[in-house]
């Protein structure tokens, strides 16, 4: 009986169906995981655990349609890299208040580029219960692709204020990005082939203990929330509709 209504839904299938399972399409493709950053640090970060729609999650925090798995689809996994987003970096708000600077370390986030987590952290990748990366300080040697040139806006942001008498005067204001050259991102050679249901992991942690935000006068958990994320970037394979 089992076997007569695996035939009828294979014939039906090849003849009605929506998508043909004896084609297959390869997509170039890229899945991403942000997760907060908190303040106060954390011995350990997850990503790809949440999909979008469930409680304070949204598109632009990932787009991966099951928690763990790519669902339905097969991908073939060719580059590894890490982004930090920070909806507001005021560098602005390194101005003069009263006559006194206010401090790089908290007012810049630069401070936690040069001296706090970028400088720190292990991402490791599994499959099932195999490892198969570990990138120490992935944000230095995993960093995103994109353009290939870097470029620095902190002199179109000076402070232009007149400085007087006895009083600091800042013209140079810290602005430090990740490298943004795709010869730099973290390569998986040889590539790797996650099939459809597959379980996966991937997490950040601090061995050595949690790393606070520097930059705590600017990174709010709530207001301005500091996302760190983990974009896969390859092909993605699924049957031709």
């Amino acid at each position: 009986m089992g076997f007569q209504s695996e035939s009828i839904i294979s014939a039906a299938s090849q003849k009605f169906g929506v998508i043909d399972y004896s084609r297959w399409q390869a997509i170039r493709w890229q899945w991403y995981s942000y997760v907060t950053y908190p303040t106060a640090g954390a011995s350990e970060l997850n990503f790809f655990g949440q999909v979008a729609g469930q409680a304070g999650v949204t598109l632009q925090d990932t787009n991966l349609p099951k928690a763990g798995s790519f669902g339905q689809t097969h991908f073939q996994l060719k580059s590894i890299s890490t982004d930090i987003q920070l909806a507001n970096n005021n560098l602005d708000g390194f101005t003069l208040a009263n006559g006194v600077a206010n401090t790089i370390d908290t007012f810049a986030l630069a401070s936690d580029f040069l001296n706090g987590f970028v400088q720190a952290g292990v991402l490791e990748f599994s499959v099932g219960a195999r490892p198969f990366a570990t990138i120490p300080k992935p944000f230095m040697y995993a960093p995103p692709p994109g353009n290939p040139v870097d470029y620095d806006n902190s002199y179109a942001n000076q402070i232009g204020a007149v400085p007087t008498a006895g009083n600091p005067q800042v013209v140079g204001l810290p602005w430090v990005t990740q490298t943004k050259r795709r010869d730099n991102v973290y390569f998986v050679d040889p590539n790797i082939l996650i099939e459809a249901e597959q379980q996966f992991a991937v997490k950040l942690s601090f061995p050595s203990g949690a790393v606070p935000v520097i930059a705590n006068a600017l990174v709010n958990n709530t207001t301005n929330p500091l996302k760190v994320g983990v974009v896969f970037d390859g092909l993605l394979l699924r049957p031709v509709q």
